[in-house]
């Protein structure tokens, strides 16, 4: 059928068929519905907001996936914003008139107050840190998240919580979201006794129609996505935004969406972590994006809305939009300059969302408070075993048993002496298989308070521990090298894309600096015993060896054994006395223990010794360098159970 212009506040796609054409295309092209919609409907209609002509189509679309390729498969993002247009296409002629929105819009806000500017709230938030707490009962890559929400209740309980922005999903297949949800936010979270968080329309946009439906409904900004929305279009969309009061949130996935963004006149910037495109999470794509807006002169900085006084605003805000659950997510980007986290699966699950909230110390000043108690807790560490390590690994296939088991750490061996000893392709092939697992693309690198290295060694690796917790939740690759040179090891790192390295060798505490290995890296501590784990050396003496030795360039020291006489420690299959374990950490230390650790002794080490990390290697292998592959699930399985088995004591 002939389309009327896109740009018309109607927007305008291809008709839908009814419901028994739909499935007769759908048999006739051998593929399968999408909602009620054949592909090369879905196809139509994202074809169908792309406009501009045939000199200017190309410089439009070229930032988004798949423009130009005949045989494109469409994603996930694709699929939902086709559905969406077909959807609004097939109720055209029950719609609201425009018009008549804008007269409800008006009528709206004169009632229940006017919209808030978006960047304003989150600038005004500083210098802690902008919360947009997220509604939804479901999500495309999470399927059901908490189907009976309601948003009234969910929108009340963010902000008298502190959410200064909330977030509603409005999509109904996918998100199970409405406009009724949007209204009824606004409405819960309207004349209450703290200030009101904006409302956030988070939509899958694509015509002007749905801005004026947005602001009817009480919104005060809405999300409009680069990745699916033609460079010209995106201005015409921030245009109406503008005109109606609204200052939109634009969201971005890499550069050359930045550059459509920017070109378009955003000035509320969100970064996606995680490409809707393919769900691949990336942390590290707002730290890009960061730096990107620095290179160019762009100021953003959140540090600078809370200078005092007479101190011009920046003229963008930068927010992260997916991927945070924690604190030191919170914290990460704070030390970059964003000014906003939008949260939304974990508060959607949380059985305390206020609670939830408090915990991410969105105030800079509660985050230092929390490291420091953390840190000197009365001195002891007995917070039980967080950190899984399985080393020793040498293919991909092993690498992603030990991720399904849910292992934090990887350990892929460089030391050439090792019978588990890598090449860099097969130390690559291992880092490629675990960042799919993690759905990421980048390094995970440790988000630490800035005055760590001014901390006492024990206090500051305290403090990395819970670092290295929170990055670790997503598995980790560390690469093991014993006595070879920091060259070496910087090269292996850039060549590989190791996310950490362990020091095994006589290197000393220094050389674990990251500055040095370019990554956060595990100092080793040797634990001497004889061939049989007998005769290990008196463990106050190993104990004040170690503390003594201690500097605040590790990220975190592993115990394992050494036989005496030996020129090379590790790898001895021969557990030492795990009391020294426990003392240190009785001082403070958190430590993961390593050496003759397997299935049916790791319970037993985890109950008794409650260490911080617990590591194996030849203790789950059928073979040098071979994994048993039950063996692997029954360790980290078997650790993971007696850790919250020994919890129950604290």
């Amino acid at each position: 059928p002939t389309m009327p212009p896109r740009n018309e506040t109607t927007p305008a796609s291809p008709a839908a068929s009814d419901d028994g054409a739909a499935a007769a295309g759908a048999k006739s092209n051998g593929g399968s519905l999408i909602m009620g919609y054949t592909h090369a409907q879905c196809v139509a209609a994202l074809e169908s907001i792309k406009g501009g002509t045939a000199a200017t189509g190309d410089d439009t679309c070229r930032h988004i996936f798949g423009h130009g390729d005949p045989n494109h498969k469409l994603s996930m993002l694709q699929k939902v914003t086709a559905v969406r247009i077909l959807d609004y296409e097939k109720n055209r002629s029950s719609r609201t008139p425009v018009d008549d929105l804008k007269r409800q819009a008006a009528e709206f806000h004169s009632q229940h107050g006017p919209m808030l500017n978006l960047r304003s709230v989150v600038q005004s938030r500083a210098p802690s840190m902008c919360l947009a707490a997220e509604f939804k009962r479901a999500s495309p890559s999470k399927g059901l998240i908490n189907p009976d929400a309601t948003a009234a209740s969910q929108a009340a309980t963010y902000g008298s919580a502190g959410a200064s922005v909330i977030s509603v999903l409005t999509e109904e297949h996918w998100f199970r979201g409405s406009l009724d949800d949007l209204r009824s936010a606004r409405l819960a979270t309207t004349d209450r006794p703290y200030p009101r968080p904006a409302i956030l329309r988070k939509e899958f946009v694509f015509g002007t129609y749905q801005i004026y439906e947005a602001a009817a409904h009480g919104a005060d900004t809405i999300l409009l996505i680069v990745a699916v929305t033609p460079a010209d279009l995106l201005r015409v969309l921030i245009d109406t935004c503008r005109e109606v009061g609204m200052e939109p949130l634009v969201e971005v996935h890499g550069q050359s969406e930045l550059d459509v963004a920017l070109n378009a006149g955003a000035r509320v910037i969100g970064v996606n972590n995680r490409n809707l495109h393919t769900f691949q999470m990336d942390l590290a794509t707002t730290d890009r994006t960061a730096e990107e807006l620095t290179k160019r002169g762009i100021k953003f900085d959140h540090h600078l809305c809370s200078e005092g006084e007479g101190t011009a605003m920046p003229e963008y805000a930068l927010c992260s939009l997916s991927g945070m659950s924690s604190p030191t997510d919170v914290d990460r980007y704070r030390q970059i300059g964003v000014g906003m986290c939008l949260i939304g699966e974990s508060l959607m699950r949380a059985a305390d969302p206020a609670a939830a909230i408090a915990g991410l110390c969105l105030n800079p000043a509660d985050y230092e408070k929390k490291m420091m108690d953390a840190a000197a807790s009365g001195g002891a560490y007995t917070a039980g075993t967080k950190i899984v390590k399985v080393c020793g690994i040498t293919n991909a296939g092993d690498a992603l048993v030990a991720c399904r088991a849910h292992a934090n750490l990887i350990g892929v061996i460089f030391a050439p002496k090792s019978k588990r000893c890598v090449t860099v392709e097969q130390a690559s092939d291992v880092v490629r298989a675990v960042r799919d697992f993690g759905e990421r693309s980048g390094r995970i690198g440790l988000v630490c308070p800035g005055n760590v290295a001014k901390m006492a060694p024990v206090q500051a690796l305290f403090v990395k521990a819970r670092a290295l917790e929170e990055a670790a939740r997503r598995p980790l690759v560390v690469g093991v090298f014993q006595n070879q040179p920091a060259e070496f090891i910087r090269e292996m790192v850039d060549t590989c894309g190791l996310d950490m390295v362990q020091l095994h060798g006589q290197e000393g505490m220094a050389a674990a600096s990251e500055d040095i290995c370019g990554v956060p890296a595990l100092r080793v501590a040797d634990i001497e015993t004889g061939t049989d784990g007998s005769n290990t050396v008196a463990s106050v003496h190993a104990v004040q060896k170690i503390l003594d030795g201690l500097t605040s360039d590790p990220a975190a020291i592993l115990l394992d054994t050494s036989i005496k006489g030996s020129k090379e420690g590790g790898g001895t299959g021969v557990t030492f006395d795990h009391s020294i374990a426990e003392q240190l950490q009785n001082r403070g230390l958190p430590v993961i223990i390593a050496g003759g650790l397997k299935p049916d002794n790791a319970k037993d080490a985890v109950m008794k010794t409650r260490p911080w990390g617990i590591d194996v290697s030849s203790g789950v292998e059928q073979s040098p360098g071979k994994k048993n592959h039950e063996a692997v699930t029954k360790f980290v399985g078997g650790a993971r159970e007696a850790a919250i088995e020994a919890s129950k004591g604290f």
